[in-house]
């Protein structure tokens, strides 16, 4: 390769974060707030274009104009995956859904009953002020419903369960369980906006950034490598290439957020190879890419025997309690409207009743480390970096647990009174689907089972922060976003402070 040209803009406290998802947003956000530099590299070179429409609390249109500029991979023998990877300003919430629950207390534990390397090194009580900062951030629509499972956000806008499901939030009661309105970054209740979702982490964090002298943003920064000094033990730089000309730039880091998404992030790290780390940055115990997991995604229509109100916001039947269940093994079951045809569409937004109304299962598994993402060793990219090749699979009691969980749904309804038949639509399961990967740069107290310590830096390279789902442990049946960027929140808090009192960021 080519020398780079070094870019002549340095700090002795500039943090580069690297990508302008929820967790590189939220990231740089904090980084300014507390006084540091940032310089924020994005692959993408321009949003999106969209159309959303939202009167009275219902989404009237959503839609995108764009296409999705995405990253190539290979999906291996072992079977299928897929990965929707986008280059994008503002990464997956340009398609994203909006769902933003918490974790539960138990999910940072859970895995303790089947072994060490499944407990998290952070706790609830450590996220929940940074869960609170950035649902104040975001604006959730949703309730404040106490129950034990997942803990209540902050709301800022009210939707209630309605009446008519009442009945179905008692009897789910009695099986340990709830029926609560989805917590979703849905918006304002009356919204007109030239993008096609409601929360977009580079429209509503990253651009009011723009402003400060001490952020830069380059659009169009595909980042190659993370430059490790083996005499000063630590990353002292970034290299990338501008995709608008080809040219090859070295900026200087105090600090490095990587915030590429799960799989991004990962392949980064692998292809940052150095004397100290031929096998990638920081990949001291063959770690790295390992414990792959994803959320199988299972979707049904449910028919019921008699007529039901049509639900005007979606609600969650949260998963059984976790002493019932295997451990790591739950499942959430999503109902609402379904979205089959125009005329379905139209529909949804009258009071009249249906027969029939949509199901989503998000299910689990135990991360395995032979469910891994490695180097190709064969294929690169446009830039000439090794590609990712994909080794993902369910198994049979991934598999069983989403069935359990479809099942459970339709004994809950019918204990409600609510007699119905379940029609599934997904013949096969899929990696990749949910689009919810997570766990190659895994977070754990101990080296052996994990990359990360619970302030999400590589063990082995100090002054390197990973923040996006790649970091979860373990990964419940809940969506990770919210979590993914309450961690990275509370990781650049305490990168702030340390660079702010001087403290020493090299490696062991």
């Amino acid at each position: 390769m080519a020398n780079p040209i070094t870019d002549g803009a340095t700090d002795d406290r500039r943090v580069i974060v690297i990508g302008s998802g929820p967790s590189g947003a939220i990231a740089a956000a904090t980084l300014i707030a507390a006084g540091i530099p940032v310089t924020l590299l994005e692959s993408g070179r321009r949003t999106p274009r969209g159309l959303l429409v939202r009167a009275a609390g219902r989404t009237l249109l959503r839609g995108s104009l764009g296409r999705r500029d995405t990253s190539p991979y290979r999906s291996s023998h072992d079977g299928p995956a897929t990965w929707l990877h986008v280059r994008t300003p503002g990464g997956l919430t340009n398609y994203w859904t909006g769902a933003v629950p918490r974790f539960a207390p138990q999910d940072f534990s859970d895995g303790g009953r089947l072994h060490e390397r499944y407990v998290w090194p952070v706790t609830y009580g450590d996220l929940a002020p940074f869960y609170t900062r950035v649902e104040r951030i975001i604006g959730v629509t949703g309730a404040s419903i106490a129950c034990e499972q997942p803990a209540a956000p902050l709301i800022r806008h009210a939707a209630r369960l309605p009446a008519e499901w009442s009945a179905a939030a008692t009897r789910a009661s009695g099986f340990g369980q709830a029926f609560t309105p989805v917590p979703l970054a849905e918006g304002s209740p009356w919204m007109f906006v030239p993008r096609a979702t409601a929360f977009n982490s580079f429209s509503n964090i990253v651009q009011p950034l723009r402003g400060d002298p001490r952020f830069q943003l380059k659009l169009g920064a595909h980042v190659l490598r993370l430059d490790w000094t083996g005499a000063k033990r630590r990353v002292t730089s970034v290299t990338y290439v501008d995709r608008a000309d080809g040219s090859r730039h070295r900026v200087s880091a105090a600090a490095v957020v990587v915030a590429a998404g799960p799989l991004e992030s990962t392949r980064l790290l692998l292809n940052s190879t150095s004397g100290d780390f031929p096998h990638g940055l920081g990949n001291t115990d063959d770690l790295l890419g390992r414990y792959l997991h994803d959320h199988p995604y299972d979707v049904s229509v449910v028919e019921f025997a008699r007529p039901v109100p049509r639900l005007a916001h979606t609600i969650n039947l949260t998963r059984e309690p976790y002493e019932s269940a295997d451990p790591l093994l739950g499942t959430l079951a999503t109902v609402g409207n379904t979205r089959m045809s125009v005329a379905d569409r139209v529909l949804n937004l009258t009071p009249l009743w249906t027969r029939s109304l949509g199901l989503i299962i998000f299910g689990t598994m135990v991360p395995a480390p032979e469910n891994r993402a490695r180097i190709s060793e064969s294929s690169t990219d446009e830039f000439g970096a090794p590609l990712l090749e994909l080794h993902v699979r369910f198994d049979d009691r991934t598999l069983a647990n989403v069935k359990r969980g479809r099942d459970r749904a339709r004994e809950v309804l019918a204990a409600a009174g609510r007699d119905c038949w379940i029609r599934p639509l997904i013949d096969r399961h899929v990696p990749g689907h949910s689009t919810h990967y997570g766990g190659t740069v895994r977070m754990h107290d101990s080296s052996r089972y994990g990359m990360l310590d619970g302030w999400n830096r590589l063990h082995a390279a100090r002054n390197v922060v990973v923040a996006d789902a790649s970091a979860f442990t373990t990964g419940p049946e809940k969506n990770p976003t919210l979590t993914a960027m309450a961690l990275s929140a509370r990781a650049a808090t305490r990168l702030a402070s340390d660079l702010k009192s001087g403290i020493e960021l090299d490696a062991p």
